[in-house]
């Protein structure tokens, strides 16, 4: 981590923090300082986060809330991946103008269990992800909409914790590479009624794939925007399989009301590092580029290893129309 801050809630430079608050009492109570602190220093805020913690921190400011920026066209997005890649852009673009931000985060009030996962997974690595911007970020936690077991996992992906006294070092963080190696879950099983089913020995058959992929896409009423999306994260996913694993690959698709999911499966026993796929690499990188891809179309993806192979599950939700 590149920066750090004082126990006097005054940061320099990056700093990861997370706050956990179970009353609107104590939110308005730990946040409004810190907001304020922000404004005195003519930083700019972003705040994205619930409605409900909205409102409170809104009555709480009065006419200084006006001065923050409430979300972000770009920002919110029903994709997890893109979400935390336009965090990455916004922050970029403010770095490189060197105007001073802080950025404050909240999940959606209700996020599923499996891309709350994810959320946390995106968390754990925002010191790599985000550490070069030099922008504190402060992730909020209403521990009323969780059970003790997912809190747990929540004190162990911040460095630092915002509470009644101040900015306090977290000793219950883990480092991302632990953390996201200890909690490796197992592969989502595929049903046995699929809507697509593909056996790739060689790049001979991209092609097909992709065109299936497409054909799919238009059987199951995806836009054209979603469907693409969808080609070209597997068609990468597949590709790695086929050159950095061991074919055959098999690839799998089905579908729901609201998401497509689709499992890709190798033989290769080398298996993908947790923490894969989350920093971009640069432009230049020769390898790399295909999972970071494929993360930031997909909602949620995770990687798995086995002795059996690797597999990587992908889910992309149906776009509202």
């Amino acid at each position: 981590m590149s920066a750090a801050a004082d126990p006097g809630g005054r940061t320099t430079g990056f700093a990861h923090v997370g706050a956990l608050y179970s009353s609107d009492e104590q939110l308005r109570d730990l946040l409004s300082p810190y907001l304020a602190d922000a404004l005195r220093r003519r930083e700019h805020l972003l705040v994205v986060i619930s409605a409900a913690a909205e409102r409170v921190l809104r009555d709480a400011l009065g006419g200084d809330a006006d001065r923050i920026q409430w979300g972000g066209a770009g920002l919110a997005y029903n994709r997890l991946g893109r979400m935390f890649a336009s965090f990455g852009d916004y922050l970029g673009e403010r770095y490189r103008a060197g105007l001073p931000t802080r950025v404050v985060g909240e999940p959606a009030s209700d996020i599923s269990h499996d891309r709350l996962s994810q959320y946390l997974r995106y968390v754990s690595m925002a010191c790599e992800v985000y550490g070069r911007y030099e922008s504190p970020m402060l992730f909020l936690w209403d521990e009323r909409r969780y059970p003790p077991e997912v809190l747990a996992h929540v004190r162990a992906v911040h460095p630092r914790l915002l509470g009644g006294g101040g900015m306090t070092i977290n000793t219950e963080y883990r480092e991302p590479i632990d953390y996201l190696t200890a909690n490796a879950t197992s592969a989502p099983a595929a049903p046995v009624d699929l809507d697509l089913d593909v056996h790739l020995e060689s790049a001979d058959g991209l092609a097909e794939l992709r065109r299936r992929l497409r054909s799919w896409g238009a059987t199951t009423e995806l836009s054209d925007g979603d469907t693409d999306d969808i080609v070209i994260a597997v068609d990468e996913i597949a590709t790695n399989s086929l050159e950095h694993g061991q074919p055959p690959a098999r690839v799998r698709g089905w579908s729901t009301a609201d998401a497509v999911f689709v499992r890709v499966d190798d033989h290769g026993r080398t298996g993908i590092p947790a923490t894969t796929g989350y920093v971009r690499p640069p432009t230049n990188a020769r390898r790399g580029r295909g999972i970071w891809m494929a993360r930031h179309l997909a909602d949620v993806l995770t990687t798995h290893n086995s002795p059996a192979g690797t597999t990587v599950a992908m889910r992309f939700p149906r776009s509202m129309p």
